[in-house]
């Protein structure tokens, strides 16, 4: 290889480099974003599971009492 051909080669990994480095941000950014959806359904999950106990407590309260 010749000078002109190392600067190619170095040329092209740099390019690489960058491009790698592009797609590892946007990767991670999504990454953060799909977390924190899943957290965010999560606690709905969880408010909805509550809110479900509260209510078959309720209603078994309610079927006792007319019993």
């Amino acid at each position: 290889m010749d000078e002109q051909d190392y600067k190619y080669l170095i040329s092209s990994y740099q390019q690489k480099g960058f491009d790698l480095m592009s797609q590892l941000v946007a990767t991670e950014a999504k990454v953060k974003k799909l977390t924190d959806m899943l957290d965010t359904l999560n606690m709905q999950i969880m408010e909805q599971q509550k809110e479900i106990d509260r209510l078959s407590k309720v209603k078994k309260t309610t079927k006792d009492e007319l019993s």
